[in-house]
């Protein structure tokens, strides 16, 4: 097997070489990083219990993690040409762990808002850096959903976690994970070549993209908040309910293993990946198939984001910009969308929740189809990755 990785620069050129021992690093940075996207939905009840907040309270923690997240992806692609990487990439992931740690051992309710917020910072730099990364290249579609299958299975280990040990054992091991993470720092962050002028041509390139990132988030981050509390609606004990959401997050690395191994069209993989993810959410509506039907949603919502982010690189030599538009807008949906849902579920109706989801996952079926048509890489001038 080759010593190194290699993608291309935009001018397809020179080779840029990144070497194979980053991977385990890479690997335990999105196996951290889905982990705790996961860990707070699965923790809700024990911190409704611990903190006294109420049967429906405590989303905000939620939403203050992904406001965080979104502050850094946004201001991360808007100074991407002052930022040096490898500081700016090791100061988030200092965040991202010291976050952790501060809400797992939080006093009161407001140390851990803060905590969440601090370590949403440190996530949504991170996830910024790490996919633009991964995501360019000839082989993006690949290297993209492959690193992001580590984003499910942590995030499949959380709930399991919550539910074994505690919430707050969770977090503590999380931001262990985070350490092992360092070697990424000094190896597969490279600086970035100089790109040309932002355009008016390449806002509206990106402007239906940041829509699929936002109706995406308004599935994967709601139903990661909110499939535990509906399952407990219909009569699964809450331990139960924290265990089975599991299978939601199985379904997201599942889908990021397979889905580039039988389809490399980006075109063709978002519009089917929403579809699916309808389906899926539709099942969830019946209570003895709700189970079945968030797993199916999670396999089908898998490609959409590292695809799009490798379909982009592929348009425009502003890849980094461009991640960060889509990052952005997806994580402005998950602080959003999960207060959205919140205002619609209700306990003596629990079919409301994924209702919702499913309104979110056909608003990206539409978006996507039009984009599939609009957006393709020989109107820019370049090939299919």
């Amino acid at each position: 097997m080759s010593d190194f990785i290699q993608s291309w620069d935009k001018k397809g050129s020179e080779p840029v070489r990144r070497p194979l021992w980053t991977l385990p690093s890479a690997f335990a940075v999105f196996l951290a990083l889905g982990a705790s996207a996961a860990a707070w939905g699965a923790a809700l009840p024990q911190l409704r219990q611990r903190y006294d907040l109420g049967p429906t309270g405590g989303e905000e923690v939620i939403s203050a993690f992904n406001l965080g997240a979104l502050v850094a992806v946004l201001g991360c692609g808007l100074a991407a040409r002052y930022l040096p990487p490898r500081p700016t990439l090791a100061g988030l992931l200092a965040a991202f762990g010291c976050g952790l740690v501060g809400a797992a051992q939080a006093p009161n309710w407001g140390f851990l808002l803060v905590s969440a917020l601090v370590a949403g910072v440190g996530f949504g730099g991170v996830a910024l850096h790490l996919n633009t990364t991964y995501a360019a290249g000839p082989r993006g579609v690949l290297l993209a959903n492959l690193v992001n299958a580590m984003f499910g299975v942590g995030a499949i280990a959380a709930p399991l976690l919550v539910a074994g040990l505690s919430a707050s054992t969770a977090l503590m091991s999380i931001a262990a994970v985070v350490a092992l993470s360092v070697p990424l720092v000094s190896g597969a962050v490279r600086e970035r070549p100089p790109t040309p002028p932002v355009g008016r041509a390449t806002v509206v390139l990106l402007a239906p993209f940041a829509l699929i990132g936002f109706l995406y988030a308004g599935v994967e981050t709601s139903a990661g908040a909110w499939a535990g509390t509906h399952l407990t609606w219909t009569g699964t004990a809450p331990d139960t309910a924290a265990r089975l959401t599991a299978l939601f997050w199985a379904g997201l690395a599942v889908g990021r293993l397979l889905v580039p191994l039988v389809a490399t069209r980006p075109a063709v993989i978002v519009p089917t990946a929403f579809a699916v993810t309808t389906a899926g959410l539709l099942l969830a509506t019946h209570p003895p198939l709700a189970v079945v039907g968030y797993a199916i949603a999670g396999l089908g919502l898998a490609p959409i984001i590292p695809t799009a982010l490798a379909w982009l690189a592929h348009l425009t030599p502003h890849a980094h910009l461009a991640g960060s538009a889509l990052l952005t807008c997806s994580m402005l949906g998950s602080a959003l969308h999960p207060l959205l849902v919140g205002l619609v579920a209700s306990p003596q109706h629990p079919t409301t929740i994924p209702l919702a989801l499913t309104t979110y996952a056909v608003l990206g079926l539409l978006a996507a189809l039009w984009t599939a048509r609009h957006r393709t890489p020989h109107l820019a001038g370049t090939t299919q990755p």
